[in-house]
């Protein structure tokens, strides 16, 4: 079992990553390769942060709504 502390710092390493992939799905195409595999490591993150504090939406308090490329 991973302590607090661990799983708060695995967390915190990935804020920066999880905020640069939710960055570029502004920049690319909907339903491109490239946005479904982003948006999918997203998720893992997300899950991720469910599994480790059981708060799934832990990263969604920190960053600001990314903005749209104009095709959604």
């Amino acid at each position: 079992m991973m302590t607090p502390e661990i799983a708060d710092r695995l967390l915190e390493s990935l804020r920066p990553t999880r905020h640069l992939l939710t960055r570029s799905l502004a920049d690319i195409s909907i339903g491109c390769p490239e946005y479904r595999q982003i948006d999918r490591m997203v998720q893992e993150i997300d899950g991720l942060a469910k599994l480790l504090i059981g708060d799934e939406t832990h990263f969604y308090r920190m960053d600001p709504p990314a903005s749209g490329n104009g095709d959604r």
